[in-house]
């Protein structure tokens, strides 16, 4: 059998057209405000080594402001790689520990949301 086109079937055996909704789950805020945290941590590295890569002015407060914050969280990736130690000169580097850390961080909010969601059951349910 061949249908005009552009027109609807319904290939339900019952007849009612099945309606599938999904809603928001109570895990969904957990998870938003988990990426949002890192994705603002990820942020401020991300501009720790842009800072230090065109040599900014340490001497600056904004500029100190976003060293003293970023600095415990990329602390514990320095020392991976040899050529990791840098120290905010006013001069240009690039600051290895700082792309490590960014990629560190993406890992862990990856895995904690990934841990969140195994308790999430919220399904696509039938209305």
């Amino acid at each position: 059998m061949t249908y005009p086109p552009n027109e609807q079937v319904n290939v339900n055996a019952a007849g009612e057209p099945v309606v599938y909704t999904r809603t928001a789950s109570p895990m969904t805020p957990i998870i938003r405000t988990v990426w949002l945290l890192f994705g603002v941590l990820i942020a401020l590295i991300g501009i720790r080594i842009l800072f230090l890569a065109l040599g900014a002015n340490e001497g600056n407060v904004i500029v100190d402001a976003i060293y003293g914050i970023t600095d415990p969280f990329v602390a514990p990736f320095r020392g991976i790689f040899d050529i990791d130690q840098v120290r905010p000169t006013g001069e240009n580097v690039f600051d290895v520990a700082a792309l490590l850390a960014i990629i560190g961080w993406t890992l862990v909010a990856l895995l904690i949301t990934a841990i969140l969601r195994i308790f999430d059951r919220s399904a696509t349910s039938t209305a």
